[in-house]
C-alpha cells in the first residue's frame, strides 16, 4: 500500500486537476497556445551548489550542472518530461540537484525542442549531439542516460539510435516513468485512467502524434518500445501502478525478460506518474536505488575502446 503522503498527495492532483491540460487535444492546444511558460531556471540555491553553465546548441541551450565540493566522478546526461511539449520544470531541477549531489556526477541538461512547433526528428538531432560532444570529451569512460516521462522515452530512443550510428553505448540508462508509446493504446490503459490521478490518454495521444511529425507513431524513434532492446547497456526502471505508463513499463520489462535483456524493474503499488522524483519515503527508497545502480554501472563501464562497445545482458528483474 502506498504510504499516506504518497496517497495524500494523489488526492490532492486529482482534486486540483493539474494534469487538466492533458484532458483532450483542444484543451492541450489551447494550453500551448496562450499558457505555455518558458523553461525554469534553476534557482538562486540551486546556483549557489553547483558550477551552472548554460551554452547553445542548434538553437536550444544546454546546461550543465557540476558539483563544487569535489571532482566529478562521472556524466549524466538527463531528459526532461512534459509529455515533449512542456519544457522544464522546477521540480526537474529540484530532482537534477538532488542526483547531482548524492552521485558527486556532472549532469548535462538539454533543453531540447517542443512539440508541436518541432518534432522528433529535431529534438532527436539535438539530444544525439549533446550525448556524443559528452563521448568526445571522454570526461567519462561512457555517461548514464537518466530521463523521465517523455525524457524516459527520449532516453532510449536516443541510446538505440547512437548504436545504431555506430557510437558507444551509455554506461547505463535510468528511466522514471518512462512514455515508451506515445500511441496510447495499450488496453490495459483505459482501467488505469480511472485510478491515474494525473493523466489520461487524449491529450498525451495528440502530443504524441504532433511529436511523431512525418514518422509513423510506431517509429522507433519516437515509440522506442517498437525498437530492438539487443545490445542495450543495463536498464533501471520505475514506475508505479496508479500511472497509465506503467502499460509502457510493464510492456519492455516483459520483452526484456523474453530476450534477456539487463533490465531491472521496480513497480510500486498505489504510486502516482514519476514518483521518484517526489518527496515520498518510496521516492526516497527508489533515489537510493538509482544513486546505487548508477555508481555500480560506472565502476563496471570500460574505457572506450571501440563503438558499439556491448555488455552481457541478463533477463528483466521485477521487484515490487
Amino acid at each position: 500500500m502506498a504510504s499516506l503522503i504518497a496517497q495524500a498527495t494523489a488526492f490532492g492532483v486529482r482534486l486540483a486537476r493539474i494534469g487538466g491540460r492533458f484532458t483532450d487535444e483542444r484543451t492541450l492546444a489551447d494550453y500551448i497556445k496562450y499558457h505555455r511558460a518558458g523553461p525554469a531556471r534553476p534557482s538562486a540555491a540551486m546556483r549557489r551548489r553547483f558550477d551552472i553553465s548554460v551554452k547553445q546548441c542548434n538553437g536550444c541551450e544546454i546546461y550543465t550542472v557540476a558539483p563544487r565540493a569535489a571532482r566529478p566522478t562521472g556524466g549524466v546526461l538527463y531528459l526532461h518530461g512534459g509529455a515533449y511539449v512542456q519544457s522544464i520544470l522546477p521540480w526537474h531541477w529540484r530532482f537534477i540537484a538532488h542526483m547531482a549531489g548524492r552521485l558527486g556526477m556532472t549532469f548535462t541538461v538539454p533543453l531540447y525542442p517542443l512539440a508541436p512547433e518541432h518534432d522528433c526528428a529535431a529534438a532527436s538531432a539535438v539530444v544525439l549531439d549533446v550525448y556524443g560532444e559528452l563521448l568526445a570529451r571522454g570526461e567519462a569512460a561512457q555517461p548514464v542516460v537518466m530521463g523521465d516521462s517523455a525524457g524516459g522515452g527520449l532516453a532510449l530512443s536516443l541510446t538505440m539510435q547512437a548504436i545504431r550510428a555506430g557510437l558507444a553505448r551509455p554506461a547505463a540508462l535510468v528511466l522514471l516513468s518512462p512514455w515508451l508509446d506515445v500511441t496510447m493504446t495499450d488496453p490495459t490503459q483505459q482501467e488505469l485512467e480511472k485510478v491515474d490521478p494525473l493523466l489520461v490518454r487524449a491529450g498525451p495521444r495528440a502530443a504524441g502524434r504532433w511529436y511523431a511529425g512525418a514518422m509513423s507513431t510506431t517509429d522507433p524513434r519516437v515509440s522506442p518500445l517498437y525498437g530492438d532492446i539487443a545490445g542495450l547497456p543495463p536498464i533501471l526502471m520505475f514506475c508505479g501502478t496508479h500511472d497509465i505508463l506503467v502499460a509502457d513499463a510493464r510492456r519492455l520489462a516483459a520483452r526484456a525478460a523474453a530476450e534477456h535483456a539487463d533490465v531491472e524493474y521496480r513497480e510500486e503499488p498505489g504510486l502516482m506518474h514519476v514518483y521518484p522524483m517526489l518527496f515520498f519515503p518510496e521516492s526516497r527508497k527508489a533515489q537510493d536505488r538509482i544513486v546505487h545502480f548508477v555508481r555500480d554501472a560506472v565502476g563496471k563501464s570500460q574505457p572506450i575502446s571501440a563503438p558499439g562497445l556491448q555488455h552481457g545482458g541478463h533477463a528483466a528483474e521485477l521487484i515490487t
